[in-house]
């Protein structure tokens, strides 16, 4: 296993050393902690675990490490569960990349136990070196007060929902240009089916949402409104049929019809969809 990780705290080789050993059930003797700015040759490279650290400018976090360790002394353990031991054994939070394809996602694990999204973004103090500071991230993390609290819209937009009506659909239809009503409905009936599966998941996996993209996916069902009469037959016909069985979906996972429409804002012609809220608010 090869881990890429950071640190909030600024460890040491000795504080690296008897945490990993801890963890992975070896000797200190048996892992090889060091600064890679050291002395590479003075390493035991032969050890199953090898940790090699950098320190970092000043910023939030304070250092980056390397750590490979052999197969078989791991047990099957994931880079964020090395992660999560470090920050419990270290006292300090650490963080690891996340499994969403965006260089900006990253996980905290934080020394209480709790994995916690956030935005890490680079900050170039020179020519060769960059700091880090974690912008947000989606709960309070006590060695990170300078996180924004906030649910990442970022990481929402690319979570993998599967949407077989919308795939179904899509399948027949030419692929149009690049700006034409088949490219927009693409977007609009994708955005709208992956609402209606949040819904029937309660929020899964995290169990959050924002308001305003909830707002978006209502401005797609509006959009899919007008693209029924643009598209030529037959496929207004099959996006008919396709919008009609998320919109029953959609009616199903939602409360009751409102006296006024979902944030107040939509005038006397918005759709029935402004007025269905969610049975469970997700973003208070």
């Amino acid at each position: 296993m090869i881990a890429n990780l950071f640190t909030v705290a600024p460890l040491t080789s000795d504080d690296l050393r008897r945490a990993l050993a801890e963890l992975l059930g070896v000797p200190p003797a048996a892992v090889d902690a060091a600064d890679a700015d050291g002395d590479q040759e003075a390493r035991d490279w032969d050890v199953p675990v090898l940790c090699t650290w950098r320190p970092l400018p000043p910023g939030d976090l304070a250092l980056e490490l390397d750590v490979t360790v052999r197969d078989g002394t791991a047990a099957g353990l994931t880079e964020g569960e090395l992660a999560r031991g470090l920050a419990a054994r270290t006292g300090g939070s650490v963080l690891h990349p996340s499994d969403v394809d965006l260089p900006s996602a990253y996980w905290v694990a934080v020394p209480d136990g709790r994995a916690v999204r956030c935005r890490l973004e680079p900050v170039d103090v020179g020519p060769d070196d960059t700091a880090y500071r974690v912008e947000a991230a989606e709960e309070e993390i006590p060695d990170l007060p300078g996180a924004r609290v906030e649910v990442l819209p970022e990481i929402l937009d690319r979570e993998r929902i599967d949407t077989p009506v919308c795939d179904a659909f899509l399948a027949t239809l030419p692929e149009g240009e690049a700006d034409g009503v088949e490219a927009h409905v693409r977007y609009d009936l994708r955005v709208w089916e992956r609402l209606v599966r949040r819904l029937h998941s309660d929020w899964a996996p995290s169990g959050k949402y924002r308001e305003d993209l909830f707002h978006r996916d209502l401005r797609a069902r509006d959009a899919l409104e007008r693209h029924i009469g643009e598209l030529g037959e037959p496929y207004a016909d099959a996006l008919r049929e396709a919008v009609a069985v998320l919109d029953r979906s959609f009616a199903a996972g939602t409360a009751a019809e409102a006296a006024s429409a979902v944030g107040g804002e939509r005038g006397e012609r918005a759709g029935w969809w402004w007025y269905r809220p969610p049975r469970r608010t997700p973003w208070r």
